[in-house]
C-alpha cells in the first residue's frame, strides 16, 4: 500500500474507532441539546415574560398638576426596544394605576399586590419631588424607566409654572442633530452600533474558546492514542505495515476528523435553531414572524477565519501532542509531556482573550507582533479582525505563518515520533529530545 493509502486507513482506524465510542455520543448530544437551548433562550424568556403584567400604582399629592402620570408612565415603561414584535391583543407589561391612599398603597407593595408604588409631591421650592417605592432592584429597569418618565412629568410641570402653552411644550424636547464619524476620511463604512460591537465581540470570544477546546481536548486525545498503543505494544505490529510518519499523519487526520464532525454536529444544531427560531416564536408565543437575520456581528469573513484558524491551529497542535505522547509509556505521564504545548496554548488564549474585551490594549505592539506568531495567532487573531484592528495583510501574513509552522511541525514531531514510539519504560529529558530531533530513528 502506498504512502497515501497507508495515511488514509490510519486516519479511518482512529475515526471509525472514536466515533463510536459511547462518551463521544453522548458529549456530542448533550453540546447539541446545549446549544439549541441557548439558541431558544430569546423565545423562551419571551413565554415566561408574557405572563400576568406588572402592576404599578402612582400617587399624586399635588393638586396643581397639568400633566397626567398615569399616560405617561404607561407609555414608558411599555415601551419595547423590539418594534413589530407587539400586537393590539398582546397584554402590556405594566399596569399603571392612581391610587388615593399612600399608606395603603405602600403597604400592598409590601404585600406584592403592586411592584412598585410611585409618590409624587411638591417641595416647599415649588419643584416635584420623587420617591419609588418597591422591593425590586433600585438600579434595575423599571426603576431606571420610571426615572426618566419622572424627569418628562417634571420637566413638563415646570414649563407649565413658567406658562408656557401646553402645544409649545413638544418642540422643546426635538432630539439635536448628532451623528458619530470614523476618525480616519478614508473609513466610509457605517459606524457600528454597541449592540453590534457587543454581539460581534461575544461571537469573536466564543468562537476563540472553541478553537482553544478543539486544540486542547483532541490533541490530548492523540497523544492518549499513542501512549495506549505503546503500552499494549500494538505499535511494534503497526509499524510493520505503516512509517512512523504515516502512523503520525493518519492519527492528526483522523482525530481532527472527528473534532471537525462533532463541531459541526454543533454549529449544524445551532444554524437550524436560529432560523427556526422566529416560526416556533410564532407558534408557540402567537406573535408575527419577522424576517431571519443573522446575530449581529456574525459575518462570513469571521466565519471563513474561524474555521482556518481553527482547522490550521489544530494541524500544527496536533503534530507536536502526538510527538509528545510518543516519548512516554504510561497514561500518567501524559499530561507531564504535554505541558508545554497546554501552557503555550492557554498563555495565547488567555491573552486573545483580554485584548478582544478590552481588558489589554489590542492596538498594542506587542499583542500586534503576537497575534503573527503561529503557535499563539489562532487565539489572537480572530478578535482583532472582530474589532476592526486586524489589516488585510496581517490576517493574511498570519494564515501563511501558520500554513509554514504546519510544515515545520510534522518535520520535528516526525523525528521525534519515530524514534519516540519505539522507546519503553523510559521518559527521555531535555538532551535525548535534542538528539533524536537531530538524528532522528
Amino acid at each position: 500500500m502506498n504512502a497515501i493509502g497507508n495515511i488514509i486507513a490510519v486516519a479511518r482506524r482512529e475515526y471509525s474507532t472514536r466515533v463510536r465510542t459511547r462518551s463521544y455520543i453522548v458529549a456530542t448530544l448533550l453540546m447539541v441539546v446545549a446549544v439549541a437551548v441557548i439558541a431558544f433562550v430569546p423565545v423562551i424568556i419571551r413565554s415566561v415574560d408574557r405572563g400576568d403584567s406588572e402592576r404599578v400604582a402612582i400617587h399624586v399629592a399635588p393638586a396643581d398638576l397639568k400633566t397626567d402620570p398615569v399616560a405617561t408612565l404607561t407609555t414608558l415603561l411599555n415601551t419595547t426596544s423590539e418594534p413589530g414584535q407587539a400586537s393590539a391583543t398582546d397584554k402590556p407589561d405594566f399596569i399603571v394605576s392612581r391610587v388615593t391612599d399612600l399608606a395603603t398603597a405602600r403597604q400592598d407593595v409590601v404585600d406584592g399586590a403592586y411592584t412598585a408604588l410611585l409618590g409624587i409631591e411638591r417641595s416647599a421650592t415649588g419643584d416635584l419631588q420623587f420617591t419609588l417605592f418597591t422591593n425590586a432592584n433600585a438600579t434595575g429597569r423599571t426603576a431606571a424607566l420610571v426615572r426618566q418618565a419622572s424627569n418628562t412629568i417634571a420637566f413638563a410641570d415646570r414649563l407649565d409654572q413658567a406658562g408656557v402653552a401646553q402645544s409649545d411644550q413638544a418642540t422643546l424636547f426635538v432630539p439635536a442633530d448628532f451623528e458619530v464619524a470614523w476618525p480616519d476620511p478614508a473609513k466610509t463604512d457605517p459606524i457600528q452600533d454597541s449592540v453590534a460591537m457587543v454581539g460581534r465581540d461575544v461571537l469573536a470570544f466564543g468562537m476563540t474558546v472553541l478553537i482553544f477546546m478543539i486544540i486542547l481536548m483532541y490533541g490530548t486525545w492523540i497523544a492518549m492514542s499513542v501512549v495506549e498503543e505503546k503500552s499494549s505494544r500494538v505499535m511494534e505490529v503497526v509499524l510493520n505495515a505503516a512509517t512512523p510518519f504515516q502512523l503520525l499523519a493518519g492519527k492528526v487526520f483522523g482525530v481532527g476528523a472527528v473534532a471537525i464532525t462533532q463541531y459541526a454536529a454543533i454549529v449544524l444544531a445551532g444554524g437550524v435553531a436560529l432560523l427556526v427560531q422566529n416560526p416556533v416564536a410564532s407558534a408557540v408565543l402567537g406573535e408575527a414572524g419577522t424576517a431571519t437575520a443573522l446575530p449581529e456581528g456574525l459575518t462570513l469573513e469571521l466565519l471563513l477565519l474561524f474555521g482556518v484558524y481553527g482547522i490550521l491551529g489544530f494541524l500544527v497542535y496536533a503534530s507536536l501532542f502526538a510527538a509528545a505522547g510518543s516519548l512516554v509509556s504510561r497514561q500518567e505521564d501524559v499530561n507531564t509531556v504535554i505541558l508545554p504545548m497546554t501552557l503555550v496554548s492557554t498563555g495565547g488564549y488567555l491573552i486573545g482573550i483580554y485584548a478582544a474585551t478590552g481588558l489589554l490594549d489590542i492596538r498594542a505592539g506587542w499583542i500586534v507582533a503576537l497575534s503573527q506568531v503561529p503557535l499563539v495567532s489562532p487565539f489572537m487573531m480572530l478578535g482583532r479582525v472582530a474589532t476592526n484592528v486586524a489589516a488585510p495583510w496581517e490576517v493574511i501574513v498570519s494564515v501563511g505563518l501558520l500554513v509554514v509552522s504546519i510544515a515545520g511541525a510534522l518535520w520535528l514531531a516526525a523525528r521525534i515520533y519515530a524514534a519516540g514510539v519505539l522507546l519503553y519504560g523510559q521518559r527521555p529529558g531535555l538532551r535525548a529530545i535534542v538528539r533524536l530531533i537531530r538524528v532522528g530513528m
